[in-house]
This record gives structure tokens, sequence and C-alpha cells, in this order.
């Protein structure tokens, strides 16, 4: 069939579908809808699927050309010439919601500047990894953007375009694309144990070095130490065999004194999470709020005898997870110091942690 036909396409985000089902989270009903939504886009003379929020279809030029012409103007005939590094940098001086309507891709006009930055996967693949897409996902990605580079300035050793950064477990490069404007291209890191979403960030144009992971490390994929790592929705996945491979694996990497951010779920989400309610009546909580004590919850998602992630005993190590505060305090100790907690609005279900390298 030709490459560019609705059938190839549908082809290729069922491969992607189906990797995604065997590795990371497969957020309960989401994904049957999803790929069902991405189906019936790809049907020819069918517009995409709309976000919430914001239809794919809403351009946004009169907005970024009302407001922001003549500095997007400049930008674009800065982005026809110099480095990679150059263009990006130049974008460091914008608002964080101009950079990340600009990262949507959601317009027309300025094409050395959409050029310049990757582009975007479908919106239906946006939601199967993350739940929405378009600008209602910008607002989320904005958010943790926002306070991972204020953490990081108020703690971290040298200045981020200065620091070598990964983004650990990586995706599509939701997020390694907001920091290309803050760090080096060279310094700037990006993995996954996804093969085929990796795939998805070269065909992008993320500007980062990306390597596939394990899904249970013994190491990272690179050999340089970093300043700054961060994980978003990683460990609110793993079992706690593999956060300790993952938390371990890190630890080696970072420098002393390097920083770690990472997301875990409140409580609160035993009561949303269908699959971690019985582990309320099995600890005999009345409620989320009385999980003080150290806890690891972690409910393996189903999965057949052949699947890749089952281990040597059986066990499966990805599903949903809650890790109270009091285990990271106790268990993560004798490797990272705990700097700061940060409650994300947009997103009230991943509680971003600050941590450093002991």
């Amino acid at each position: 069939m030709p490459a560019g036909s609705p059938e190839a396409a549908d082809g290729e985000l069922d491969r992607l579908r189906r990797e995604y089902e065997m590795s990371r989270s497969w957020r309960m009903t989401r994904p049957l809808r999803a790929v069902g939504r991405l189906r019936r886009a790809l049907q020819p003379g069918r517009p995409p699927p709309s976000a919430p929020g914001s239809p794919p279809q809403e351009r946004l030029d009169s907005w970024l050309r009302g407001f922001y012409g003549d500095r997007l103007d400049q930008l674009d005939a800065a982005c026809a010439r110099g480095s990679r590094n150059e263009q990006y940098a130049g974008f460091r001086d914008l608002d964080d919601g101009l950079w990340a309507m600009l990262l949507t891709q959601q317009y027309d006009g300025w094409p050395h500047i959409r050029a310049c930055l990757p582009t975007m996967p479908e919106p239906t693949l946006q939601e199967i990894w993350n739940g929405c897409s378009g600008i209602a996902l910008a607002n989320q990605s904005t958010a943790f953007y926002d306070k991972l580079r204020s953490a990081y300035e108020r703690h971290g050793e040298r200045p981020l375009a200065d620091s070598t950064v990964l983004d650990f477990g990586c995706g599509w490069g939701r997020l390694t694309r907001y920091l290309a404007r803050d760090v080096s291209l060279e310094r700037l890191y990006g993995c996954d144990p996804v093969q085929g979403i990796l795939d998805v960030c070269r065909s992008s144009g993320i500007p980062a070095t990306l390597a596939k992971s394990t899904f249970l490390p013994e190491r990272l994929p690179f050999d340089e130490r970093l300043d700054l790592a961060f994980a978003f929705s990683v460990f609110t996945h793993l079992s706690e065999v593999a956060h300790e491979r993952c938390l371990s694996a890190l630890h080696e990497s970072l420098l002393p004194g390097g920083i770690l951010v990472v997301t875990v779920r409140p409580p609160a989400y035993l009561e949303q999470c269908e699959s971690m309610r019985p582990l309320l009546v099995a600890l005999g909580c009345a409620a989320p709020a009385t999980l003080m004590a150290p806890h690891y919850l972690f409910v393996p998602h189903a999965a057949g005898p052949e699947h890749p992630q089952r281990g040597e005993h059986g066990e499966i190590d990805y599903g949903e997870t809650v890790i109270t505060l009091a285990y990271v305090r106790e268990r993560w100790a004798p490797r990272f110091e705990l700097l700061e907690v940060n409650l994300l609005l947009g997103d009230p279900y991943q509680v971003m942690l600050t941590l450093r390298r002991r």
C-alpha cells in the first residue's frame, strides 16, 4: 500500500498502540476510544479530531500576528540562517505561553520558524500517550516546564544553558522540545523503552540525542554525567522493583549535587483509579488522607504469558502506582535529598518532586 495512504497510517498507529500497550501505562478505557478516533480521522475527506478546549483546525495566526507579529518576523528571519543552537537560543526571551504556542505548530505563517521547530504527532497519538492534545496539552506541559526550570534555578549548581539535561521516559518528545531553547542541543538527551515512540521523536525532528532504554535498566544508555534529569509520569507506573532500578540508574548518571525531578501519584488517586480502589480496603483506610505512612502501592496491568515485560518469575513491572511522601523520605533518602513538593493544578494527579543527588 502507498506509504502516505490512510491504510498505511492506520497500520503505523496500530503498531505504536500495540508497542505502547506492551510497555508503559495503557490508561484504562482511553486507548480504544483514541485509536477508534484515529481510524475515523484518517479516512479520506475527514477533518482531524478535536482536542479538548481547542480544535486542531483552529489556527493561531491571528493571535500570533496581532500580538507578536514584529517579533516573530524577526525570529523567522533569524531562523533562516545560523546554527541550530543559535536558532533555538533566539527563542529564550519569549514568554512561556508564546513559546508553547509556537511548539504546537497550529499556525501557517513564519515558515522558517515552523521548519526549525519539531513537528507534532497526530492529535490522537498525543491523546493515547497523554490524554489530550493541542492547546489543552500545551497548557499542561507549559505548567510543568515552568516549574521544572524554576526549581532548577533555585537548586541547580550551574545555569541551565550550561547544563546537561535528560528527559527520562521522553515518549514522543512532548517535554524534550520545550528545553531545546534553554539547553545547548548537544547537551539535551532523551530516552524511552518504546522504540516506536522514539521513531516518532526522530521523524518529528526532536533536537536531542535519543536512545532506547530498557524496562529494568542497569544503567542509562548514555555515558554523559547529568546536571538535571526529569521523569514526567514514569514513576507513576512502575513496580517497586522497576522503580528501584530506574532510581539507581538515574542516581548513577547524575553528577554529585545533580537535580532529579519526577512526578508521583497522590494518595487521592487510589479513589480515582478503579483498579487501585481495592488497595484502600486492603489497607483498612477510610480515606486517602489517612495514608501518611510509607507505602508503595502498585497494581500491574493485565497481560498474557508472552507479555515482554513479564519477568523471569512471571511478574509484570508496569501498571498504576501510588508512592506516599513518607515512603520517598524514608526509602529514597540514601540516594536523594527531597527539596520541594509542587502541585500541578492543570494535572492534579501528577505531583512534582524535586530532589538532589547525595
